[in-house]
This record gives C-alpha cells, structure tokens and sequence, in this order.
C-alpha cells in the first residue's frame, strides 16, 4: 500500500516538517520522530483529545490545541516544548495520576506493548504527584479468572482506548463504559466476567492499555519461571 501523497510543510519546532493530506500535527511528529507525550491517542483510532497532554502552540491560534485533533496546515508555525506547554502537562499528568495509585507507576512491561507510557510521561516531566492526592476511581476485578487478561483497574486512567479498539477496531464491543463522573469505570455487560462477555480474548485491549491495568496473563505467566525451559530438540551437555 502506497503513502499518501504530502499535502504540504510546516514549521515545527523551528525546522521544516512535510505532511500529508489530512494529517494532524500530532502523526506528522511522530513521523518525523518528535515526541509530543500522550496518553489517549492510538494511531488506529480517530484521536478525540481526551487527556490534552499532546497540547501544543500554534502561532496566531490563542490557548494550547490538542496536536492529535488539529490538522496540519502549510506555513503553520507549531511549538510543541515550551515552559507554558510543559507547566500544562505536569498539572494534567498529576491530575490523571490522581485516578490511579502513584505508588503503583511502575508495573511489569510484559503487562503489554504500552503499559509504559504513563511511567515514561511521569519521568520525562517530573510533575508534582501528591499535588491532586486523594479518593481514587476505578476497581480491579480479581473475581475474574479468565486466563488471558488481568483487568487491574485500580490502574486505570479512564484514557477509553482499550474500549475504543474493541469496539472500532475488532467489532467485538466487549468492553464499555459504565456510570458517569467519578463513577465512571471500564466493565463489561452486567458488569460481569470477560468469558461471559463476548470478548474473543485478541489481547488489543491489554496491547493499547497506557498503564498495565490490562495485562497479559500469559506473559506474567512466562515471566514467572525461575529456570529456563529446554528445548526438546536440545540436549544438555554431558558432564
């Protein structure tokens, strides 16, 4: 499959940067190997902007749009790391560690291919963690035994991507959203078990999840071993 065509250049960060056609800031950086933090953007998905931590400055529009959400112009001129941009993201990085436990940032990679990125923000940008301290949302399911995904939701920064690629991406809408403010919580119909969902157990959920609370049981599993399995097409030396 062929690129899109570039539409076009801006200015980012003082050099030139091409885009294509309907591209935002936000995929063209990252082309270009420029990292604008964010927890709520999958390139999969249609971006919605939700955590804001990808805000930037763009030249004649007034406050911070979100680089996910805001498409690439010609002659555009963006600042994507400035001391406003990243006094912004420390408030919003505290607030989102707020909804989990800072006492819980650092979990096991093999929990998922993302399930870094929140830890990875926190230490680029260094924001104050006990600043928002207080009641935490969202409750982990340990009564769930299935053996794939473990649904750690005291980890859970209600980011909706693991909901969004069920949904949009595997058709499957096993997982939703339920209840509403600081209620709002990641579950499945009545609240139930995955197995009696009609999750297919793909394992995109746990794959997208920016903070581990899905995780792979099976690489947890793997993990666990204390001595490495032999091969049977292997045999060891003879003493």
């Amino acid at each position: 499959m062929t690129s899109p065509p570039t539409a076009g250049t801006f200015t980012l960060d003082g050099r030139q940067v091409e885009f294509r056609e309907g591209e935002s800031v936000l995929a063209a950086a990252r082309r270009q190997a420029i990292d604008i933090p964010s927890l709520c953007y999958d390139d999969r998905l249609e971006a919605f902007g939700g955590c804001r931590l990808c805000a930037v400055s763009v030249k004649g529009v007034n406050g911070f749009p979100a680089s996910c959400t805001t498409q690439a112009q010609p002659d555009m001129e963006v600042e994507t790391r400035t001391p406003e941009l990243d006094d912004l993201r420390r408030t919003l990085l505290a607030m989102v560690v707020s909804e989990n436990s800072s006492e819980r940032l650092a979990v096991d990679p093999l929990r998922g291919l993302a399930s870094q990125e929140l830890q990875e923000a926190v230490t680029e940008l260094k924001p104050d963690l006990d600043r928002f301290k207080g009641a935490t949302s969202g409750s982990s399911r340990p009564d769930d035994e299935n053996p794939f995904i473990l649904r750690d939701y005291d980890l859970c920064i209600s980011c909706y991507r693991c909901v969004r690629v069920c949904a949009e991406q595997e058709g499957d809408y096993a997982i939703t959203v339920a209840g509403r403010g600081f209620g709002t919580r990641i579950s499945v119909e009545f609240d139930g078990h995955l197995r009696d969902s009609s999750c297919t157990f793909c394992g995109q959920c746990v794959q997208t999840c920016p903070t581990g609370a899905l995780a792979d049981r099976k690489a947890m599993r793997f993990a666990q071993i204390e001595d490495p399995v032999q091969s049977p097409g292997k045999k060891g030396k003879r003493k």
